[in-house]
């Protein structure tokens, strides 16, 4: 029976332990999500007049190209393959993808958010983003705005140039 008791109390004592340790671990990820985190203040300007005229697809379009252009970056500051998010005619201006993502993004310059401050269809199947990007670079955080030239290609939208 006492032995029965020790390992009781050495469960309870781990699990109360753990449970504060874990509890710790849990409380800094929304503290740290919550204290970087960006906030809108306002609204970046788009009159709601044109989002109400755009069809169906348009909508569908322009979010897939935004989503994949964001998925660009990611890759591009995770230092990850970026060709496949690149048009065939991108791609064959740079030698490697390593060169491909130095053309997006200066060197020792880490992409801190991005966004897309507004957009304009070139027929049907290129669309160009303004692009906004937050920063860091020789430790000052700054913003940087180009516009980012998709074409969709096999059901994808890919960065055919920056402008």
């Amino acid at each position: 029976m006492k032995h029965v008791s020790k390992v009781l109390v050495v469960a309870w004592a781990s699990l109360l332990l753990g449970h504060g340790a874990f509890s710790q671990t849990i409380g800094e990820k929304p503290f740290e999500t919550k204290m970087f985190s960006i906030e809108a203040i306002s609204h970046l300007g788009i009159d709601d007049h044109r989002f109400a005229a755009l069809s169906d697809v348009q909508k569908r379009s322009l979010v897939e190209a935004r989503n994949d252009l964001m998925d660009m970056l990611q890759a591009v500051e995770h230092r990850r393959d970026v060709t496949r998010y690149a048009t065939p005619e991108m791609v064959g201006k740079y030698k490697t993808s390593n060169a491909l993502a130095a053309s997006m993004i200066e060197p020792e310059t880490s992409i801190l958010a991005a966004g897309v401050s507004d957009f304009s269809f070139v027929g049907t199947r290129t669309i160009r983003l303004h692009l906004f990007a937050v920063v860091s670079s020789e430790g000052n955080v700054v913003v940087s705005e180009k516009t980012a030239v998709l074409k969709e290609v096999d059901s994808s939208w890919r960065l055919a140039g920056l402008e």
